[in-house]
């Protein structure tokens, strides 16, 4: 199956909507980090919710607490803060999307020191989705689209928070994931990328 690219990258992103997750250990404290979701064109609420939880689970694994915000907060962030983009349409009720090979997201990096600003290229994940609308029912697609866009939002948020570019072999920081990998089953961090991430957590940004 054509693999769809998710690479690293100098960028710009944000995040949105309040959502936390407990760490994996009871009793290990959790580190909250705020994801300021900035869309650039129309997308669907129910596709960014399904983002943020699917995120969340990924992540609570390192010991993150993920929250989120759509838009420009009113009022300051306290606290770790990372901003997504989303560029293109993220939703799955308009004209049909195509199956590309161009990257799913990107995170930003300048000297080797990966920035805290990420990118997530909707239609590209859109067309990625689009074989597993089986109804085309537009709301199944959306939460299709909500998981995908979450898989690869964690996949960003281990470069920035591990500072690193490098890829992983297996689960979701590898460097090319599929439709399948996108939509199906789970996707998790491995063991090894859990330590990586906790102790980028205890650095300060």
């Amino acid at each position: 199956m054509t693999l769809n690219y998710v690479r690293s990258a100098p960028s710009l992103l944000l995040c949105a909507a309040i959502l936390s997750a407990a760490s994996l250990q009871a009793g290990q404290p959790s580190t909250p980090v705020t994801a300021v979701v900035l869309p650039g064109g129309r997308y669907s609420k129910l596709a960014v919710r399904e983002m943020g939880r699917e995120a969340a689970h990924i992540l609570k694994q390192s010991g993150m607490s993920l929250r989120w915000h759509v838009g420009v907060p009113a009022q300051a962030v306290n606290g770790r803060l990372v901003v997504v983009k989303l560029v293109g349409h993220c939703d799955m009720d308009g004209t049909p999307a195509f199956l590309d090979s161009g990257p799913l997201g990107w995170a930003h990096e300048v000297n080797g020191t990966m920035l805290p600003f990420s990118d997530l290229a909707c239609d590209n994940l859109r067309g990625a989705v689009e074989a597993a609308i089986a109804d085309g029912n537009p709301l199944r697609g959306n939460v299709l689209l909500g998981r995908a866009m979450g898989r690869v939002l964690a996949h960003e948020l281990y470069h920035i928070v591990a500072d690193t570019s490098d890829h992983g072999r297996d689960g979701v920081t590898q460097a090319a994931l599929t439709p399948r990998d996108l939509t199906s089953g789970q996707l998790e961090l491995l063991p090894s990328q859990v330590a990586t991430m906790q102790s980028g957590l205890n650095r300060s940004w």
